[in-house]
């Protein structure tokens, strides 16, 4: 892709993300993501920059005080990958999961791809099944 980042300064913008957005600033994504932007799940269609705005507004709103906390970082080329623990009480429905009201930690890995400064695409697997209990 473009330029190329040192491994240091790309894994300290995945850790900014997830500090921005775990304090409310969606506008974040605006500054560290490509317009052209694609969040992936296994299974589902790629969701646009705009769609992930609104699935990371859902997301926090569904979970309060949802904080996460990052285990690893591996950097190489133009990849970041990150594994995480996101912990919050859910209070809302999330993809079609009734609120339980109970506090849940989520676990998960993200692989960002940048072209230069910006992100352009994340791959993301998760284990929700704490939310089924």
């Amino acid at each position: 892709m473009g330029t190329r980042l040192s491994t240091d300064y790309a894994k300290g913008i995945v850790r900014r993300r997830f500090a921005e957005l775990d304090a409310g600033n969606f506008d974040v994504l605006d500054e560290l993501f490509s317009p052209n932007y694609k969040l992936n799940f296994p299974g589902r269609e790629a969701f646009s920059l705009e769609e992930t705005k609104q699935f990371y507004q859902r997301m926090y709103a569904a979970f309060a005080d949802l904080r996460h906390e990052i285990h690893d970082q591996i950097a190489e080329g133009d990849k970041v990958v990150t594994r995480w623990t996101a912990t919050g009480r859910h209070t809302g429905e999330f993809l079609g999961i009734e609120p339980s009201d109970r506090t849940v930690s989520l676990e998960g890995i993200n692989i960002y791809t940048f072209d230069g400064d910006k992100l352009v695409e994340s791959h993301v697997v998760w284990d929700l099944r704490q939310l089924e209990k």
